[in-house]
Order: C-alpha cells, then structure tokens, then sequence
C-alpha cells in the first residue's frame, strides 16, 4: 500500500477470521524489522477478549503491537480516528528505521487509511440517542424520511435500510446546518 502522500509502501495482511493474519505478520516483522499497528475494530477496545482473537503478549515474540486493546469499551471508536492515529504510528515506526505492517481484520479501518474521510463534526451522543429511539420506534424507513426532507441528494444516494449512513448523514445536517451531500464548514 501506498500513496502520493505516503511513498513509502506499507505492508497490510488482512483478511477473513482464523485466516493466519497475526501468525504472518509476527513472521513479516521479525524478518523485516517491523513492528504490527493492529488493524482490527474490536481489538482496539479494552478488556474485549472474547472472539476477538488478541494475540497473547507472550506469543508476540518481541515484536511491538500497536493500537490494541487501548480505548475503553464506552468509547465510541471511529475508522477516522483510527486512521488517524495509525498514520501516527506508521510515522513514528519508520522514524525509527522499521517497517510498519498492518495486520487485522477491519478492510473499513484500511480503506480509511487509503483515502481519509471528509472532516465532519464528533459525534453527538444525545442527538444519536434521539434518532436511535426514533429508528427503534418507527423504523429505519422514518430516518430515511426525515432525510429526504432535510437533504435530499444525500437520501437519493443512500437506502432506508442503510440505517447507520442515514443516521450519520441526519447527524451531520443537524450538528453543521449543511447536509452531508454539499459538505460542512
């Protein structure tokens, strides 16, 4: 993987669960001389061990892991923070002459690496609660009204049942004033 703004390719192993990817990345990186930047959604957060498949530190073999089982679970954790904080990482790595290697399963968390979202606002919680119980109330279908009505072209491109984009583009037209479709500031 690389990029105008990152020349320097970066390996990625992602792929299904129990496909190998942990077992080749430690491989990767004593051969290398890299270190993993975890590449997972669920191992970020903190005391989830369960079905998450963490490597043990004593099966790391020495290699550093980075962003894993760092963030509390009551976080809401997102790819764009994610990213951001990976090409942290990957910066401070090759700095000190390693190579960086992503290793996990989220292909959402990558592509977010590969090509950064737009800047938007941080998440509300309490104006997410409220379109949450209007979704539980009424359905998916009533966001996707409320949507049309506020910002339409946004609502054209998305379907009803694409639940958590509708509520994400109501969220930003809410917070912003803009909608989604026209961009914020």
């Amino acid at each position: 993987m690389s990029s105008p703004s990152h020349p320097r390719p970066i390996i990625a192993v992602v792929g299904p669960t129990a496909s190998g990817k942990s077992d080749l990345g430690i491989e990767l990186a004593l051969r290398f001389e890299g270190e993993i930047i975890n590449c997972d959604s669920v191992q970020v957060y903190q005391g989830i061990e369960i079905a998450t498949a963490k490597v043990p530190l004593a099966e790391r073999r020495g290699v550093p892991h980075h962003l894993l089982d760092f963030v509390p679970p009551e976080v809401n954790y997102t790819a764009g923070a994610w990213a951001e904080a990976a090409a942290e990482k990957i910066a401070e790595i090759e700095a000190r002459g390693r190579l960086a290697l992503l290793v996990g399963g989220t292909g959402f968390y990558l592509r977010a690496l590969r090509q950064p979202f737009f800047p938007s606002p941080p998440t509300d919680a309490a104006l997410r609660a409220r379109l949450t119980k209007i979704r539980e109330r009424h359905g998916a279908r009533r966001l996707h009204e409320i949507l049309r009505r506020l910002d339409p072209a946004s609502a054209s491109r998305l379907q009803p049942r694409d639940w958590s984009r509708v509520q994400r583009a109501l969220e930003v037209r809410l917070q912003t004033g803009a909608p989604l479709s026209v961009g914020f500031g």
